[in-house]
């Protein structure tokens, strides 16, 4: 019954959609996902020849000043951070199929909170198989080690140094577009593996109760209705499985294993060098094993729009509404609403000027507690050449909630210097 009606929305959504506009494009876009920010033509590395391949180094080194290290709005604790990000980047430049290695890290290096440093590391691979000319298969494999940030809702209270995590995900599926109509099937495992925190009281938290694996197969249909215009009905199942009940802190015996599903209608755009854009409304539902834990449903949204409106201007915005995993005594989960806008400017070609402004939205299903938060930047990114670059920006982020002891006020000002080839 509930694909039932998923799939009723669904059909109701696309007739709307296909009449507010003319037509769509080729995929939809990843909700979690930034909207990538305008870069110059001319200024893009060339890259060092391996083969059939292109090798692409790069390192960055960042200066950041940040009046709120821990997010707290009580005894704020300011920092100086350094950030040093080296990557490479190796892809292939055949005229069929496609393959791609990455491997990135960064190394924070606090000033005064020496406990805070952290390594991040990511290693990646993609690959696509141009079977036919309307036949395509595609896989994604990453490894991930993580931090979690202060302030996070899940990140114990008083926790000595940040959380860290390995994700490993695993992607793989396929597109098959014969003529005006298409059919895609993706296939997503992602896995969680928390360590343990040191405490400041010298204790240790274990996180094992925040493993988990999740787990997603997603179907989609399309019909372009005309070049550069494509509207689409695209469906998901999930499961969400923890490895075990927590053995400490206030989720002890607590199973938040939950499944679940989502039915999305949109439009798809795809106008060359003018607008790119992805839009999409439906339903979405996920369902607790514990009783205890509220059930929840309700619309879901995502939307990715880049627009370059003049030959110096982009605006990029964004929208979504998701069902997200939390460990927070008495939620089930929480609800999030994403809206965003931000526009690039060139005022030369090689010094762009951004802006940005988000606003993300926590509704915590089944405790009475609902967070706000607003995050505002400014910034300038400089081209000295296709190898050398350099950047500044200024960050301002507010969080209001229900509860006064998860509201802070932070304020970070970065300066940037990269090299690529």
């Amino acid at each position: 019954m509930k694909f039932l009606k998923g799939g009723l929305l669904a059909s109701v959504a696309v007739g709307a959609l296909t009449v507010v506009f003319p037509a769509a494009a080729q995929e939809s876009v990843n909700p979690d996902q930034a909207v990538t920010q305008r870069t110059p033509e001319g200024y893009e590395p060339n890259g060092i020849p391996v083969g059939s391949f292109r090798l692409y180094p790069k390192v960055e080194a960042a200066e950041e000043y940040n009046d709120n290290i821990y997010k707290s709005n009580t005894n704020e604790k300011d920092d100086y951070i350094t950030k040093i990000s080296p990557g490479l980047q190796l892809r292939s430049n055949w005229n069929r199929h496609f393959l791609q290695f990455e491997a990135s890290s960064e190394f924070g290096i606090y000033a005064d909170s020496s406990d805070d440093n952290y390594t991040d590391y990511n290693l990646r691979a993609t690959g696509r198989a141009d079977a036919t000319e309307a036949l395509k298969f595609n896989a994604d494999a990453r490894l991930q080690h993580l931090h979690e940030e202060r302030g996070g809702d899940d990140v114990p209270a008083n926790a000595k140094e940040p959380v860290e995590y390995d994700k490993l995900t695993g992607v793989i599926g396929g597109t098959y577009k014969p003529n005006r109509f298409s059919v895609g099937l993706t296939g997503t495992v992602d896995d969680y593996n928390y360590d343990s925190n040191e405490n400041i009281n010298g204790t240790t938290t274990s996180n094992d109760g925040r493993d988990r694996t999740e787990t997603k197969g997603e179907v989609r249909f399309g019909y372009e209705i005309q070049n550069g215009y494509e509207a689409f009905i695209k469906s998901s199942v999930n499961d969400r499985n923890y490895d075990k009940t927590a053995t400490s802190g206030p989720n002890v015996g607590v199973n938040r294993d939950s499944s679940g599903y989502k039915v999305q209608a949109g439009i798809a755009i795809d106008l060359d060098r003018l607008i790119r854009a992805d839009l999409g409304v439906g339903w979405m539902e996920q369902d607790y094993d514990n009783p205890s834990l509220k059930d929840v449903d309700g619309y879901s949204a995502d939307a990715r729009i880049r627009w370059n409106i003049t030959e110096l201007t982009t605006l990029r915005a964004l929208a979504s509404r998701t069902i997200n995993e939390t460990t927070t005594n008495g939620a089930s989960s929480t609800v999030g609403t994403a809206l965003g806008v931000g526009v690039d400017h060139e005022l030369m070609r090689n010094l762009i000027l951004n802006a940005d402004a988000k606003y993300y939205n926590s509704d915590y299903q089944g405790i009475s507690r609902e967070d706000d938060k607003y995050t505002y930047s400014v910034g300038a990114d400089y081209k000295l050449n296709r190898n050398l670059y350099g950047g500044v920006k200024l960050t301002h982020e507010t969080r209001n909630s229900d509860n006064a002891i998860n509201e802070y006020d932070q304020n970070v000002v970065m300066v940037k210097v990269g090299g690529q080839f």
